[in-house]
């Protein structure tokens, strides 16, 4: 065999294919592919390596100079070579994972050939790319019948195994609401939007009810920055997060010297809002004793400092927010019946992230590109088993947890795409989601091919597989040829 042809790919790590060629032109075996020829499995070394090994001229790509990691597999059809399949690489080295994904891609190829010379369409020195519509003529024999089923179920299984390669990409629709600062598509959030807009340019009092984590404060702020008050302030309270002894100063303000440590006067945070917003998050735990002067500051419209002998006219919108269920509350005589009333004018209920399940990888996809720029990698996204692994999740903590999840995979990121999704504190994985237990047989086989992988395809000699095995190169052969170690056989 005097000539071949060859076909290659680049940068195939990188998460897109730049170059893909096919070449039809007959080209002279040289000293690599005689090389390349005597092996049953990928060669791997790096351009330093060939150049050691051949001189300059040891790529057979139109590039030689522009790629630093190279992989040349045989074309290999019933013991006869027809080619060879090659990839370079920039800054990537072939791993495992896509060394045997690439040689399926070989031998897919090395039958395309096959099948082609069977129906006469393909000669060695056909000088034109091979057009589509000819391996498609009817007349074809037996045997190429028999071949191209075979290769359609190698291209189901290797369609099943890109499946693994493939990124989510949010789709964008402008068919449905949406807003500038809230993440989400799905009926539920269609609901909120569609409320939004309603109580947005209005005066009203609103109560937001949802589980923590569902962003009751981002659409607390959304409600401000649509009102006539966007330009004025909106005051955020954690009525959780406040000591009893000290909330009441906190909302309402203190006079110099009103009570031991009032050192000076101090403005209270509703008369910070004074004709903006007040957001009261966390409601239901303000002590019910407080509940009475806030229900008075809505009826009145006008504060008290604590130790202050005049009123203070206030004109603050109200927004509130609770995970509690203030009903089941007031049943049980720890919240105001009279104060529910005044803040249940308008309720806007957020729904808990697993009812809105079709947002979880927009949501993952928009905190991933955050928490990217922030720490300033380049993350292309997620695979489908990873996306998987999110939408079977119930997500207790909701959008927070799911955001500080993002951002532990960002900081734990391998490559440019997040495969695998650890969540913290789901319930054990059964058995049957446990990779499988390898024999002695599979840790052998899998234990030699990445030492011959390592010594880029050399069995014998002083960087030889064999040597690192601790094995005659003999011995290694035999072990070779007995565990049917070949490029359709990796792992």
């Amino acid at each position: 065999m005097d000539h071949i042809t060859r076909a290659y790919l680049t940068e195939i790590l990188s998460g897109q294919i730049s170059c893909v060629e096919t070449i039809s032109d007959p080209v002279s075996l040289s000293l690599i592919t005689k090389e390349i020829s005597g092996f049953d499995f990928p060669v791997l070394k790096s351009r330093q390596d060939w150049i050691a090994d051949f001189g300059e001229n040891h790529c057979l790509t139109n590039h030689p100079t522009e790629y630093h990691f190279h992989c040349y597999i045989p074309l290999e059809n019933n013991g006869r070579i027809l080619g060879t399949f090659e990839l370079h690489n920039h800054n990537h080295e072939l791993n495992a994972e896509g060394l045997t994904f690439c040689c399926n891609i070989a031998d897919f190829i090395a039958g395309l050939l096959a099948v082609m010379e069977e129906r006469n369409v393909y000669e060695p020195n056909l000088a034109t790319p091979i057009k589509s519509e000819i391996i498609n003529e009817p007349k074809i024999s037996a045997f190429a019948d028999e071949k191209i089923k075979q290769l359609e179920q190698e291209i189901e299984k290797l369609r099943v195994q890109l499946a693994e390669y493939l990124i989510f990409k949010p789709e964008e629709s402008s068919e449905i609401l949406t807003h500038p600062e809230i993440v989400g598509s799905s009926p539920e959030m269609q609901e909120v939007y569609r409320l939004l807009n309603l109580i947005s340019s209005t005066e009203t009092t609103v109560l937001i009810l949802g589980e923590t984590g569902t962003g009751k404060e981002l659409i607390a702020k959304a409600v401000h920055d649509g009102s006539t008050r966007s330009q004025k302030t909106m005051v955020k309270v954690n009525c959780a997060a406040i000591p009893p002894n000290l909330i009441e100063s906190e909302l309402f303000g203190h006079e110099k010297g009103s009570f031991t440590g009032a050192t000076e006067r101090r403005i209270g945070k509703f008369e910070q809002a004074h004709k903006g917003t007040i957001f009261l998050d966390e409601i239901g735990e303000l002590p019910i004793d407080l509940q009475v002067r806030l229900l008075r500051v809505l009826q009145e419209k006008e504060i008290e400092r604590i130790g202050g002998k005049t009123t203070i006219p206030t004109d603050v919108r109200i927004i509130s927010a609770t995970n509690r269920n203030l009903l089941e509350e007031v049943e049980a005589g720890r919240f105001r019946r009279d104060l529910f009333y005044r803040l249940n004018v308008f309720p806007l209920s957020l729904p808990p992230l697993r009812n809105r399940k079709s947002d979880i990888a927009v949501l993952a996809t928009f905190f991933l590109e955050k928490f990217a720029r922030k720490s300033k990698r380049t993350l292309e996204g997620f695979s489908k088993k990873a996306l998987s692994q999110m939408m079977a999740y119930s997500w207790p903590g909701n959008v927070r947890e799911l955001e500080h999840l993002i951002e532990r995979q960002v900081v734990m990121a391998q490559g440019p795409v997040i495969r695998n999704v650890e969540i913290p504190g789901s319930p054990e994985k059964s058995l049957s989601t446990l990779a499988p237990v390898k024999t002695i047989f599979e840790n052998e086989r899998d234990h030699i091919f990445a030492v011959l992988a390592l010594c880029n395809g050399k069995i014998s000699g002083q960087n030889g597989a064999a040597k690192l095995l601790g094995v005659p190169a003999t011995t290694l052969n035999s072990k070779i040829k007995r565990l049917g170690l070949s490029k359709k056989h990796i792992f």
